[in-house]
């Protein structure tokens, strides 16, 4: 499940909407060589965001830190080590947003407390595609060779585990385990995310086009219907 659901211990750099002038509107936060590489990390992120991953390298990052060029070497050994630092960040920060969503939740309400963590992490996508899309796609090699990676989309998976939990009551049963439902959600979650970012037009030619509001509902009633018939069958 790591690689599946595989994001507050560093200053989340929130960046512009729209591209900014070559790039050099610095991300929110105050960044100083003492913790390069939460800097590094912050002008990463804000390079991904703005210029797309092509316009992501070490070169840019640290010269928008104020570094020279050799100054990352010291924390990442090259680009690809960059990149999953800002993916790694990138599950954090996620995690906070549907942290913060469940606290707006009465604890007892399990099915608004399941559609508060799939809503939040398609608010993810949405907000931020560039992220998404690294935390998510090919881009980094190796994937499996960064703990802190690994350790940020597990951590993202417990907790949507941590909200499919009250519906079932008995884990003896393997072909119903929490971990596999969770899994059936996250995929869920993770297809309506993707429809959402990438637009409806993904959508089977003949179904009648459904707002993204519309959309988000017919996904997370159905992983509702789902888990409350699991735990019937229990």
């Amino acid at each position: 499940m790591s690689r599946s659901e595989v994001a507050e211990s560093q200053s989340n750099p929130k960046t512009a909407s729209k591209r900014p002038a070559k790039g050099t509107v610095k991300p929110k936060g105050q960044w100083h060589h003492g913790d390069l590489r939460a800097s590094l990390i912050a002008w990463g992120t804000h390079l991904l965001d703005t210029e797309g991953i092509d316009g992501m390298s070490m070169r840019a990052a640290a010269k928008l830190a104020g570094v020279s060029q050799g100054a990352p070497a010291h924390h990442f050994q090259d680009r690809n080590g960059l990149l999953a630092a800002i993916a790694a960040q990138g599950f954090r920060d996620m995690v906070s947003l549907r942290k913060k969503r469940l606290n707006e939740i009465d604890p007892n309400d399990a099915p608004a407390r399941l559609r508060a963590v799939m809503l939040a992490y398609v608010e993810f996508a949405q907000a931020h595609p560039a992220r998404f899309h690294l935390m998510y796609g090919p881009q980094i090699e190796h994937y499996e060779q960064f703990p802190e990676l690994l350790e940020a989309g597990a951590a993202s998976f417990e907790l949507l585990k941590s909200v499919v939990t009250p519906f079932l009551t008995d884990s003896e049963i393997e072909a119903l385990s929490v971990e596999k439902l969770a899994f059936a959600v996250w995929a869920a979650t993770h297809g309506l995310a993707t429809l959402t970012v990438h637009g409806r037009n993904m959508l089977p030619s003949g179904m009648q086009r459904p707002t993204s509001g519309q959309l988000s509902d017919i996904v997370v009633d159905f992983c509702l219907s789902a888990l409350r018939a699991a735990a019937k069958d229990r």
